[in-house]
């Protein structure tokens, strides 16, 4: 059989114009026996290359044609054509060729070999030449040249596929359903694809196609899933479970209502919440996490930076690895780090200021407070620390006093001291109306003093009565005198 497929071709082609019965009878041996002759149908159309330079093109699993319409190519398992030009393609498909290169492929769907044609809503495939061929589920197009010719090409079924010189062959793997003018495909696994508007892909992990479960939801990479609604999963095994939920990058996961998940790992957990980085986490409702690692667990936190945590809830932290430790709480850089606040000292910043302002302190950690006291509370201070200034310095002024009367009073102490050890006694004279006088000096813790002393003896009968004085001096006015009776019985 092979060998008469070969000589019917041989046939066909000896004189200038194609021997059509000849040739419909090859496509019949190459094609509709191809299960018995060659171990596919691709081989069968490798029989020859090109099937058809001129007319009809039809490739497929028992195929059976007519040579009546030029121009029309038909493929499917069971595919009739009579020789009016109609036929069927599976079940409530027709094929009309009531004129050369048209043709009707399901509701709606049109592929033509003369002008343009339409597979599917929206989906062109046009043709310059009469001839091009269509390929089962696996669909190969050409469209520049004529005749149907493939080597071994991939797709959902066994058959080969036409090509056409100057486009591109795209090979698919998955299910397509047409019903009421529209093409679906369902878990369509692109294993080639490449140079079609600059967009190319290479699935090397063997991941399964996209998966878009949810209404309006769109799917893009090797593994990605959209099961929310209106949900959208670009990258591969990037997830979007949830209404409005975006995630896009190398198993970007967003499951929170409108969530938000972009960068290689990064999820998005909490309703609301952005993830924005690599394996970055906002896990919090309403959570922000920006940055390599950054992490938002509070509720209406939000993480800024490489390694940044904020767990608690309206927590804010900012910097490379810094951590809030209390809700609430905003913290800015590290240990390491220093402020720069160059509007600070502006004109703009002082006048945006209203009402009293305080100065700011800290502490060892960093906590920052206002004061009780500021710029108008130091103001007020100056009038105080005036009349304060006057009464120190009166204070001052009697300090001085005081202390100059402490060292006069020591000094006339010590004089007082010396004096009275200077102080002499005269001895009572020997006889009446004799006078006796005697004088010391003396010193006491660094004063000096010196006295003098009489006794003058009165002229009794009876009992020797003497007048004594003595005087002492200590210098600086410091002057002592005594006087006395002195007797003797």
């Amino acid at each position: 059989m092979r060998e008469v497929a070969i000589a019917l071709m041989e046939a066909s082609t000896r004189k200038k114009r194609p021997i059509r019965p000849l040739r419909a009878a090859a496509y019949l041996v190459c094609t509709g026996l191809s299960g018995g002759l060659f171990t596919s149908p691709a081989q069968a159309q490798l029989l020859r290359g090109t099937l058809d330079t001129s007319g009809g093109g039809i490739l497929g699993t028992g195929l059976g044609i007519s040579t009546s319409a030029p121009g029309s190519g038909l493929l499917g398992t069971g595919l009739q054509v009579s020789t009016g030009g109609t036929g069927l393609l599976g079940t409530g498909l027709g094929l009309g060729t009531t004129a050369p290169g048209s043709g009707v492929l399901g509701t709606g769907l049109q592929v033509g070999t003369s002008g343009t044609g339409v597979l599917g809503t929206g989906l062109l495939v046009g043709t310059t030449g009469p001839g091009d061929g269509l390929l089962g589920t696996g669909l190969t197009l050409g469209t520049a040249g004529t005749g149907g010719g493939c080597g071994t090409c991939g797709g959902g079924g066994t058959g080969g596929g036409g090509t056409g010189g100057g486009q591109n062959v795209f090979i698919l793997t998955g299910n397509v359903t047409q019903s009421q003018g529209q093409t679906v495909v369902s878990d369509l696994r692109l294993t080639s694809f490449s140079e079609i508007s600059g967009v190319a892909a290479n699935n090397t992990s063997g991941q399964a196609g996209p998966s878009a479960t949810g209404g309006d939801a769109l799917a893009v990479g090797y593994g990605a899933s959209a099961s929310g609604t209106a949900a959208t999963a670009v990258g591969t095994g990037a997830s979007a479970s949830n209404t409005g939920s975006v995630a896009l990058g190398y198993a970007a996961a967003a499951q929170g209502v409108g969530s938000t998940a972009i960068g290689t790992a990064s999820a998005a957990l909490g309703d609301g919440s952005t993830a924005l980085g690599f394996a970055a986490g906002a896990t919090g409702s309403g959570s922000t996490a920006i940055g390599a690692a950054a992490s938002a667990a509070g509720n209406s936190s939000v993480a800024l930076g490489n390694g940044a945590g904020a767990d608690q809830g309206n927590a804010i932290a900012i910097g490379a690895n810094v951590k809030t430790t209390r809700a609430g709480q905003v913290a800015i850089g590290n240990a390491g780090n220093t402020y720069t606040l160059a509007g600070i000292a502006s004109q703009a910043s002082a006048a945006a200021q209203s009402g009293p302002t305080n100065f700011v302190t800290t502490d060892a950690n960093g906590n920052l407070a206002a004061s009780a006291y500021g710029p108008s509370t130091i103001a007020g201070l100056g009038s105080r620390i005036d009349s304060v200034q006057s009464q120190v310095n009166n204070l001052e002024a009697k300090t001085d006093a005081v202390q100059r009367y402490a060292i006069q009073t020591r000094k006339e102490a010590r004089q007082g001291v010396a004096m009275a050890i200077a102080m002499a006694t005269a001895p009572m004279p020997s006889a009446p109306g004799k006078t006796t006088w005697a004088t010391n000096g003396a010193t006491y813790r660094g004063e000096w003093a010196g006295g003098v002393a009489i006794a003058h003896r009165l002229p009794t009968c009876c009992v020797p009565i003497a007048v004594t004085a003595g005087v002492a001096y200590g210098g600086d006015n410091a002057l002592g005198a005594r006087a006395g009776l002195a007797g003797e019985f």
